[in-house]
């Protein structure tokens, strides 16, 4: 763990370093052009989760410019460095809200290289129960606050998630119904407990999200 922080700490102060006979960037280096870029959000095709990400993301999305686009375009375009894309992906348990560099991942300049800047877990790989429609407001907020502060802090941009959690204040709703009635009226100094449970094995992401200011509290794992 010393270690790791410590390595944080050199990068920090060597925010560029000559590696070869090319260069290699810190994660904080390769985000320093995410306001001046465009962020494409990938509809997913289905026609209600489009209309509210539509519509959330027109209302809260400050971090940077941002349009529409299709899955076709994401292929078309993904490959180069004017855009940042937020998209749906999936392993075999969960989908995750994914904020992805733009960029050929073959290109010897590293500014210029694609990657996944962080996932957020929304739900099952099945989507099914809605919940991350209801969550998803929060999930928005959470992903500008990860590359706002990650584009300040190289700790921050490498532990991803668990970089802006923050110590929890006011009671915590476990019960789903209690904790999204919660959310969904932005209760003041209280937290809802969101549990997404994979649909092919038992493994499950335990996230507490504040209900009034959508910051996130802690994320965890359980297999």
């Amino acid at each position: 763990m010393i270690r790791k922080y410590l390595m944080i700490a050199i990068l920090a102060v060597c925010q560029i370093c000559a590696y070869g006979e090319g260069r290699v960037y810190t994660r904080k280096a390769r985000l320093e052009d995410f306001p001046s870029r465009t962020t494409r959000v990938v509809l997913t095709g289905g026609q209600m989760f489009d209309i509210v990400l539509k519509e959330e993301i027109s209302s809260r999305w400050m971090a940077s410019p941002y349009e529409f686009c299709s899955v076709a375009d994401y292929n078309k375009d993904r490959n180069t460095d004017l855009y940042y894309f937020i998209r749906f992906t999936y392993d075999n348990d969960f989908t995750y809200m994914t904020l992805t560099k733009g960029g050929d991942p073959d290109n010897e300049n590293q500014l210029k290289q694609g990657f996944d800047v962080v996932r957020i877990p929304i739900a099952p790989a099945v989507m099914a129960g809605g919940d991350e429609l209801v969550y998803l407001p929060a999930y928005i907020d959470i992903m500008q606050e990860y590359i706002t502060r990650a584009r300040e802090s190289e700790k921050v941009a490498y532990r991803g998630l668990k970089g802006i959690c923050s110590k929890t204040i006011g009671p915590v709703h476990t019960d789903r119904d209690e904790a999204i009635a919660a959310f969904l009226a932005g209760d003041a100094f209280a937290n809802a407990k969101v549990v997404i449970t994979s649909s092919s094995s038992n493994r499950k992401i335990e996230m507490v999200i504040t209900t009034d200011t959508h910051e996130l509290r802690s994320i965890r794992r359980k297999n």
